[in-house]
């Protein structure tokens, strides 16, 4: 069975109010995950990459118009349970790890 990055974020409750979301929290994740596998350590590196490699995730996100600002990461990961995240990422990278 294989779980991609929008299962896991399927797993996430989005804590922020509707009418602040100009991103998707699936996109928030899946830039960070990649930026961060990729060695970025800050919030600014996590934009960085984004901004860089942004042909890439527009080819994989059609609705993305821009990369989120390194403010948006920061307040996005900032609002989450970490120690839930953490469990399931882990578990995430388990699977993947199992399937590979």
């Amino acid at each position: 069975m294989k779980i991609g990055i929008i299962d896991l974020c399927k797993q996430i409750e989005d804590p922020r109010m509707n009418r602040k979301k100009v991103h998707k929290m699936e996109t928030i994740i899946y830039i960070s995950i990649a930026a961060v596998i990729c060695g970025a350590q800050s919030w600014n590196e996590i934009e960085e990459f984004g901004n860089a490699k942004i042909a890439f995730f527009k080819s994989r996100i059609p609705s993305l118009e821009f990369i989120p600002s390194h403010d948006t990461f920061n307040r996005f990961f900032s609002m989450i349970k970490p120690d839930y995240f953490e469990l399931i990422f882990r578990n995430w990278v388990k699977q993947v790890c199992q399937e590979v």
